[in-house]
């Protein structure tokens, strides 16, 4: 687990890369969370986006905490229902590929808030055969989990219980 404690802006690209998975018969599931805590009593100014960065397109999928969106690789925004977003709350984003033998399965994006998925799911269909691991926070620190040592970390969602999932926003992609 990395901490890292902002008084200002931070940009942070992992060094933890997801790979799409070759000659896989399985789903494979790539996820990381971010545990936050604001600096400053005043709330208006705390800023959390956590994203996946493709390798190669340079392109985001992104949750906004602050203004309760999902943007696609097209930066299209999809507005969810506002969260209540508190001192100690726990993001996670998930990446999802289908076994390689389902040619007409694409991965999927997925983002968590305290354990729970909040949103949709987000299909990729760009290429995102290699991405990263995204965090950009203003005015919060943060602990990172990127699930190098789940016996003694576990994620607060619980990634064993993932189920497979058939909803996902409208997009104008292929």
């Amino acid at each position: 687990m990395i901490w890292f404690v902002v008084m200002d802006v931070v940009n942070y690209t992992s060094k933890y890369s997801f790979k799409e998975p070759r000659d896989s018969l399985t789903f494979t599931l790539y996820y990381f969370e971010v545990k936050c805590k604001f600096n400053y009593s005043d709330e208006k100014y705390k800023r959390l986006q956590i994203s996946l960065k493709s390798s190669i397109t340079d392109k985001y999928i992104a949750f906004f905490a602050s203004s309760s969106t999902i943007h696609n690789e097209e930066n299209k925004s999809f507005n969810l229902a506002p969260i209540s977003w508190n001192n100690n709350d726990t993001f996670g984003c998930g990446l999802v590929y289908p076994p390689t033998n389902m040619t007409n399965e694409f991965p999927y994006v997925f983002f968590t808030q305290n354990g729970k998925q909040i949103g949709k799911a987000i299909l990729i269909k760009d290429d995102f055969c290699k991405c990263e691991p995204s965090i950009y926070i203003r005015h919060c620190s943060i602990k990172v989990n990127f699930g190098n040592d789940l016996l003694n970390k576990p994620f607060i969602y619980s990634i064993s219980k993932h189920l497979i999932l058939k909803e996902f926003y409208e997009t104008d992609s292929k």
